[in-house]
């Protein structure tokens, strides 16, 4: 894995509510989702079930050292380099309320394989 969670940061204030992965190894970030899901009562691991918020990022080359921030809020993706040298991937999940609340948790997940399903038409 080559994406780890650094922190979340303003949790419910959705103009500055997010999430921040530290890049490992370089990297394709298109291999990697975030999912939002329920904790255990005991707030320690997380329960099966659906899956109400999901980003999946689209395929986009990142360094070791990079950081990725994902706003909750509605933005343009953009990118800024620092005098370090290290990029932040700048991401908006282009919700209208903020997600980070008691009882979720963040889960990073690699999907280098895939299947995509047949269209549903009502």
């Amino acid at each position: 894995m080559t994406l780890e969670i650094a922190k979340i940061e303003d949790q419910g204030d959705l103009e500055r509510e997010r999430i921040v992965l530290r890049v490992t190894a370089d990297a394709d970030i298109g291999w990697y989702a975030v999912f939002r899901c329920t904790t255990n009562p005991d707030g320690k691991g997380i329960l099966g079930g659906p899956i109400s918020h999901v980003y999946w990022f689209a395929n986009k080359k990142v360094k070791n050292g990079d950081l990725i921030i994902i706003y909750s809020k509605h933005g343009v993706r953009s990118e800024k380099t620092g005098e370090n040298g290290v990029t932040s991937h700048f991401f908006y999940w282009q919700l209208d309320t903020p997600i980070w609340i008691k009882g979720k948790r963040a889960v990073v997940v690699e999907t280098p394989i895939w299947t995509l399903g047949e269209s549903i038409i009502a």
